[in-house]
């Protein structure tokens, strides 16, 4: 008796241990960065701002360097002649707001000046070192060469007064240099150069506030200007087409380079599309991107909008065209259909004839639509009220859970294989659709709280958008941890994730992570 009451015991402490293990949510919390730095490496996240308000620009070896006061140092590789991932607070910056820069050529120290605090990038050990959080500060800046005051000078940065001191130069493409170095686009918009910066290929870097970088030739005295980074948005989406990326969000404070953004692969410069310039784009405040080959699909607070990248063409559908409600949240496709979630329920587009209809089904009349997924030959759907799905067998069908999200709001869902995985303020859980087996997190929920905005699963991990970071679930050794500015997010409020492989998209308010998160080096 006394055995078997031993057993019990020990068996009921193991399961409870093992319950235990998977829901806890672990977190990491560093000193100071180098102690960040032994976890991760200098690029394990590389984060991505709107980044075209300038202060300053200097040459290294390798690199032109750009300081900006929103989007941290961007980098231009000198001699392969592309842009590399900026270096921002992901990376170890103590502000994003970039003040002033120095190199060292003795040392090729890289100094970086924000409002706060001063921070050296040590190219040995790939880290920076930042004043504030040493012990000890053993650096000393560089001398300044006198003979650099020269206005001829290579690889100094001159400001807005010596501008003068160039020859005249013209503007490819669209724009103009007006008098006074302003520079002004084909919609008659202007911007300050406020300084400039000659290479030792001979090429003029002009800096154009609230716009982007110029780049002229000295012998025929031409410049190519082109923008960079995230518009003027809080981000929401994101998605590839082949290997360009799509941005969207919703327009901030600044309207001059609000919209849609397209980062071509093989480009240097970032493209625009903004609502006021195109007639069928109602609205740029975007919830989610869909690529379908050329078409590219819009979800809006102003409906369906779909581009139609091939032929340049633009098309809305909203209200007038069917939709049940302007309000769009997410879009799918399901074979010859696309599927948008709204707040007030789903409508479907044919997308060989472009007819829209609603899902007239009663139970989804007035009600929110978060997020839809496509899993073999089903459609998912997280609802206000629960999850439905729909197969060309059965239809629209509620899923009554045997699970910790039962009747609960459900914000999140997508599928892997034989799993269904759902996300709601009650936690997350697991569809098995060849067993109809569930499983669930609740503790997850007491830990981190919702609304949990997106979920992605592949193979090794379960990923969840939440207002306080990226949340991973390692499914062979079933624990969970939370990742967030600590770990280098750059911001903790995200909203939609995209897998790409060992990495991650994390969209979030403040802009745009890309993360290495099965970096074999590091065990999280």
């Amino acid at each position: 008796m006394l055995k078997t009451l031993f057993f019990r015991s020990l068996l009921f402490l193991i399961s409870l241990t093992m319950l235990s293990s998977a829901q806890y949510v672990r977190t990491n919390k560093f000193a100071n960065e180098q102690l960040r730095r032994a976890t991760y490496a200098l690029d394990d996240f590389i984060s991505y701002t709107s980044s075209r308000r300038f202060t300053v620009m200097t040459a290294g070896t390798n690199y032109i360097y750009i300081g900006t006061k929103d989007g941290g140092i961007l980098r231009y590789h000198i001699y392969d002649n592309y842009w590399d991932y900026p270096f921002t607070t992901s990376n170890g910056l103590p502000s994003n707001n970039i003040q002033g820069l120095i190199y060292d050529r003795t040392s090729s120290f890289l100094w970086a000046f924000t409002p706060d605090d001063v921070a050296v990038l040590n190219p040995a050990s790939q880290e920076w070192i930042v004043k504030s959080q040493s012990a000890y500060w053993g650096y000393e800046l560089p001398e300044q060469d006198n003979d650099r005051n020269r206005l001829d000078s290579k690889g100094k940065f001159y400001g807005r007064d010596a501008l003068p001191s160039l020859p005249t130069f013209f503007a490819n493409g669209d724009y103009s240099i007006l008098g006074e170095w302003i520079l002004m686009d084909r919609d008659f918009r202007e911007f300050p150069i406020i300084g400039y910066l000659r290479d030792r290929y001979d090429r003029v870097w002009f800096l154009v506030d609230g716009f982007g970088i110029g780049v002229g030739e000295m012998f025929n005295q031409r410049a190519t200007f082109y923008k960079l980074g995230l518009p003027d948005i809080s981000p929401r989406a994101i998605a590839y087409q082949g290997d360009d990326l799509w941005f969207g969000g919703i327009s901030g404070n600044y309207k001059d380079y609000s919209g849609i953004a397209l980062w071509p692969y093989d480009q240097p410069g970032w493209q625009y599309y903004q609502d006021r310039f195109i007639s069928h784009l109602p609205s740029d405040n975007v919830f989610d991107i869909l690529v379908n080959s050329d078409s590219v699909w819009f979800a809006t607070d102003y409906g369906v909008t779909l581009y139609d990248r091939g032929n340049n063409r633009w098309r809305n559908f909203g209200l007038a065209k069917g939709v049940v409600s302007n309000q769009v949240y997410d879009l799918a496709i399901l074979d010859d259909y696309l599927y948008a979630a709204t707040e007030e329920g789903i409508s479907r587009i044919d997308l060989a004839t472009s007819n829209v209809r609603k899902v007239k089904d009663h139970r989804f009349r007035n009600l929110p639509v978060y997020r839809l997924a496509t899993h073999r030959k089903a459609l998912w759907a997280a609802t206000f009220r629960g999850i439905f799905r729909f197969t060309a067998e059965k239809g629209w069908e509620q899923i009554q859970t045997r699970s910790a999200i039962n009747e609960l709001e459900v914000t999140a869902v997508d599928g892997y294989r034989n799993e269904v995985w759902f996300a709601s303020d009650g936690g997350v859980s697991v569809y098995n659709t060849k067993t109809n087996d569930w499983e669930s997190y609740p503790q997850v929920a007491y830990e981190v709280a919702g609304p949990y905005k997106d979920i992605k699963v592949n193979k090794k991990a379960v990923f969840v958008a939440t207002q306080d970071g990226l949340l991973k679930f390692d499914k062979e050794r079933r624990y969970w941890v939370l990742f967030t500015t600590e770990d280098g997010l750059l911001d903790n409020y995200c909203h939609q994730l995209l897998l790409d492989g060992d990495y991650i998209w994390i969209v979030s308010d403040s802009g745009v992570t890309q993360f290495y998160w099965n970096s074999p080096d590091r065990s999280d």
